[in-house]
């Protein structure tokens, strides 16, 4: 309902309030830029999954917005570098899905409805790393599940992270640095 709506976004808008107050103070979280120092470094882990999966026919218009919505999000994660110690944040990296930015509408998953949302979509991105991040041994700081599977998904098998900007976050750390490169086909 509108109300329920409403409610959803005064608490969103409290939450994000809060997490920004902590981010503030965290300097561990930053955004940090794509770098060549770990290039030749073997892989560690690799996560694969499909982009495309049924939906019905008002369905796919928000699917080809979550594939623009990875391809702007890959752009700000390919290549970067994290030092050992550091934590990697979803977040700090991507940034705030908005029109502005290059992000539009994709399907996103809200209280087990699926709903177009401005970055919808991004979700499969952050499940990908947290898939990687468990097959490389990294401590994981922050994970969120989803409140509801979609076949096909990481979902299914429990190495699934939602995200939501800000406050709902994918952190993780490694004791050795690493590197994110990041790709779609």
């Amino acid at each position: 309902t509108r109300l329920d709506a409403m409610v959803f976004r005064v608490k969103a808008g409290l939450f994000r309030l809060d997490r920004a107050r902590r981010n503030a103070f965290d300097a561990d979280v930053v955004q940090l830029e794509p770098a060549a120092g770990l290039v030749d470094t073997p892989v560690i882990a690799e996560s694969r999954t499909k982009l495309w999966t049924e939906a019905n026919d008002a369905e796919r218009p928000l699917l080809v917005g979550k594939i623009h919505n990875l391809r702007v999000a890959l752009r700000r994660i390919d290549g970067i570098e994290i030092p050992a110690g550091r934590i990697f944040s979803f977040w700090a990296h991507i940034g705030r899905p908005t029109r502005r930015r290059g992000f539009v509408a994709g399907r996103e998953l809200r209280e087990g409805c699926v709903i177009p949302s401005v970055g919808g979509g991004l979700c499969q991105l952050s499940n990908a790393l947290y898939d990687a991040a468990l097959e490389a041994g990294f401590e994981i700081l922050e994970r969120h599940a989803h409140t509801q599977v979609i076949p096909g998904s990481l979902a299914e098998v429990g190495r699934d992270a939602t995200v939501f900007w800000n406050y709902v976050d994918l952190r993780f750390r490694s004791p050795a640095a690493f590197r994110i490169e990041a790709g779609m086909d």
